[in-house]
């Protein structure tokens, strides 16, 4: 059965958000750290190439707009109970140091907290051994 075939979700589907990069190593990690995390069903997805150095730039160009679009209409239409923002290890998008990363995590966070204050935000760290780990 395809997923057009699966009829609508039911009204009491519980989601969380994840912006994530587009890696396919980091997805099923963060989709199942996340289901845990936030005690629920699905895990919407927006990824991007790097999407902590996006997010922590100064300036909102249009990928950070792409970003904070989609996240938007997961909180409006799927009420999200959560958002987590990811970096990882060997980031192709976002060839920085783990700690350069890591600092670029903390900003983004900051960010999106600004942009959507009515929900808790995380910052996650995927590793060389592809665990998810929650920075403070």
């Amino acid at each position: 059965m395809s997923s057009a075939d699966a009829g609508p979700e039911p009204p009491d589907a519980t989601f969380c958000t994840a912006i994530n990069c587009m890696d396919g190593r980091v997805q099923l990690p963060v989709i199942a750290y996340l289901s845990d995390r936030f005690a629920v069903e699905h895990v919407d997805m927006v990824t991007e190439a790097g999407p902590v150095a996006v997010l922590s730039e100064p300036s909102t160009g249009p990928a950070a707009q792409g970003i904070y679009d989609r996240v938007a209409l997961s909180l409006e239409r799927h009420r999200s109970r959560g958002v987590a923002v990811t970096a990882h290890h060997d980031c192709a998008g976002n060839p920085a140091t783990p700690q350069q990363q890591q600092e670029q995590l903390r900003a983004a966070v900051r960010r999106l907290r600004e942009w959507f204050p009515a929900v808790s935000v995380i910052a996650l760290w995927v590793d060389e051994h592809w665990e998810v780990r929650e920075l403070g």
